[in-house]
């Protein structure tokens, strides 16, 4: 078939691949990478700022993809093609049943886990069902997890993300809203999950030491989540600098480069 002949989803999905990764059938690739358990989990370190008030340590669970001679693909490479394939909801499960079993071959020793949600997954009236299932399974405390879900999805569709939250929450499981403060619909999406932690957006935390307005808005957040015993993290933090500053403004937690790498859980 000629290129003009193609279908413009069809071109898309090719010129997408093509840039991405070097796959010929990007969905068959997918497929074996499920049946092979090809993906890896990651950890990056949530850590409290303040050790007077006995905030659990947390992880971000991550995930790669190995390809030939150990070669391990980020997620920015296959996460698109996982999105145009419908085949989200099934990472996030992968990820999910994954994460408590590393977490239960732990011992209870192991640090709560913030796990992420594609939008396919939060409105899936059936995902809370499994993360019950799979967490009766461990004997988890549902306070271990929390999922992390992006604010715009809560507000495009405010009535099933209210009942996955719904379905979540009685299991024990909480919400955090990442990327909190990159746009004007954030405080929306708090209300509609009864969210328990939020995640502020690096790009504002990165601006704190040079922007007036971003520092403002900082104290801002803060300070209405003090107020209504919403958790706070601080995304991208580089510097010693950016923590002292963090930590005097009252945030619970950071998370960044400058306070730990990406790790393989195993």
């Amino acid at each position: 078939m000629a290129k003009q002949d193609k279908a413009p989803e069809q071109q898309y999905m090719e010129s997408l691949v093509g840039s991405l990764t070097d796959w010929d059938d990007p969905e068959a690739r997918l497929a074996q990478a499920f049946k092979l358990d090809e993906f890896i989990l990651f950890g990056q370190r949530i850590v409290p700022l303040d050790p007077k008030a006995n905030l659990p340590p947390r992880l971000e669970v991550l995930i790669r993809l190995r390809e030939e001679e150990e070669h391990l693909m980020p997620p920015g490479a296959f996460i698109p093609v996982l999105e145009h394939c419908d085949m989200m909801p099934a990472l996030d499960r992968w990820v999910v049943e994954h994460a408590i079993q590393w977490w239960q071959s732990k011992g209870g020793q192991a640090p709560a886990l913030n796990v992420n949600l594609s939008v396919e997954t939060l409105i899936d009236p059936s995902f809370p069902v499994f993360v019950q299932r799979q967490m009766r399974k461990a004997a988890m405390p549902g306070d271990v997890l929390y999922f992390e879900v992006e604010a715009v999805d809560v507000v495009t569709y405010p009535q099933k993300s209210r009942s996955a939250a719904d379905k979540l929450r009685a299991a024990g499981c909480r919400i955090a809203i990442a990327g909190f403060g990159r746009d004007l619909v954030s405080f929306d999406a708090l209300k509609e999950v009864s969210a328990g932690m939020i995640k502020v957006d690096g790009g504002l935390v990165m601006e704190i030491h040079r922007d007036p307005v971003a520092l403002a808005k900082i104290k801002s957040i803060q300070g209405v989540c003090a107020k209504v015993g919403i958790q706070t993290v601080a995304e991208f933090v580089e510097q010693q600098e950016t923590i002292e500053k963090l930590r005097a403004i009252g945030f619970n937690y950071a998370q960044g480069y400058g306070v730990a790498r990406p790790e393989p859980l195993n």
